[in-house]
């Protein structure tokens, strides 16, 4: 019988991936994830909240390129925190969600491009004086405790580089990660399972999917309502055998919902034929197309490192320099 927090199942599953033992490789990898999360997330943006038949109808080709006009934008929401969260994470061995909620509310005060709803209102409270803790909780509260958006999940790719020798250190860091802004349980292990799946995407090996379900399946969410965890479980176990299609990404019911972006990064998990084609047949799916393209560029940017993205889309991304910068930074950190 599992303890009502025992994530060892999850943890092996981090603690056992092998990881490629040519450094160079490895390192493109991190890159890649960095970038390609960059990169998604900008193709995404034009038809963020469209339908797939909308998108067909704007783009008859579909949409394939990221527009010029995103070089001398500020950094999209889903960037620009996990860039923060990248920084943040870099500065003690242990991520101080108090200087974490800090930099979150000096982005949306001087930036906050795309900045989501219940991310907003939880900032709102953190620059009240309220703990992040406290903040992520007066926000879902004032939600009718239903809110479970995607905001934590699209920021935790760093989280994956930061810890990718520890599965405890990485499930432990996902948590607190997504409790600065989002107190539900779906976003709390949504996150986690996310940071799961993009570390052995850097591995040769990524994890599949049913055993994440499994090992979802081994813990009790203590404290949270009975049926949390089941819908994590249920969600990872959609995922297994879907077709991209089959995710309905563009449902206007669940668009924006954390278990949906984590969908979408363990679909993109078991995905063969390159970085591009991916992350393209994501986005023209509609829906939160710019969250789901970032989360599919984290991905195949981890299994094809950043030297698998079009030149010419990392033409159009700001400041690509300082996205390397980071993923090299946490390269060289302990992992």
């Amino acid at each position: 019988m599992s303890s009502p927090n025992d994530t060892t199942a999850l943890e092996n599953i981090v603690d056992s991936t092998p990881l490629d033992d040519n450094r160079e490789a490895l390192l493109d990898r991190f890159r890649g994830a960095m970038l390609g999360l960059a990169v998604g997330n900008a193709l995404g943006l034009p038809v963020e909240g469209e339908s797939a038949a909308a998108i067909r109808r704007h783009f008859p080709g579909g949409i394939t390129e990221v527009g010029t006009e995103e070089h001398d934008r500020p950094w999209d929401d889903d960037l620009a925190q996990a860039a923060i969260l990248a920084e943040v994470l870099l500065q003690s061995e242990e991520l101080d969600p108090e200087a974490f909620a800090a930099r979150l509310v000096v982005w949306a005060r001087e930036n906050g491009r795309g900045i989501g709803g219940l991310t907003r209102s939880a900032i709102d409270e953190l620059a009240k004086g309220r703990t992040s803790h406290e903040a992520a909780r007066v926000a879902w509260e004032r939600n009718a405790m239903s809110n479970a958006g995607n905001g934590a999940v699209m920021r935790c790719p760093p989280v994956a580089l930061r810890h990718i020798r520890s599965g405890a250190d990485l499930i432990r860091t996902a948590r607190t990660s997504a409790l600065v802004t989002h107190y539900d349980a779906r976003c709390e292990w949504s996150t986690v399972v996310t940071a799961v799946a993009l570390a052995t995407c850097l591995s040769t090996e990524p994890v599949a999917v049913g055993d994440l379900a499994i090992a979802i399946e081994a813990i009790r969410g203590e404290g949270w309502p009975a049926d949390s965890m089941e819908q994590v479980a249920e969600a990872i176990h959609r995922v297994e055998g879907a077709t991209l299609d089959a995710l309905k990404l563009d449902d206007p019911v669940d668009m924006g919902y954390t278990l949906k972006a984590m969908q979408v990064v363990l679909w993109c998990t078991a995905q063969a034929g390159g970085f591009e084609r991916i992350v393209v047949g994501v986005v023209n799916e509609g829906g939160d197309t710019d969250t789901n393209g970032a989360l599919a560029g984290a991905v195949m940017g981890a299994r094809y490192g950043a030297s698998s993205i079009p030149p010419r889309w990392l033409a159009n991304v700001a400041d690509t320099q300082g996205l390397t910068k980071l993923a090299d930074r946490l390269f060289e950190g302990p992992h």
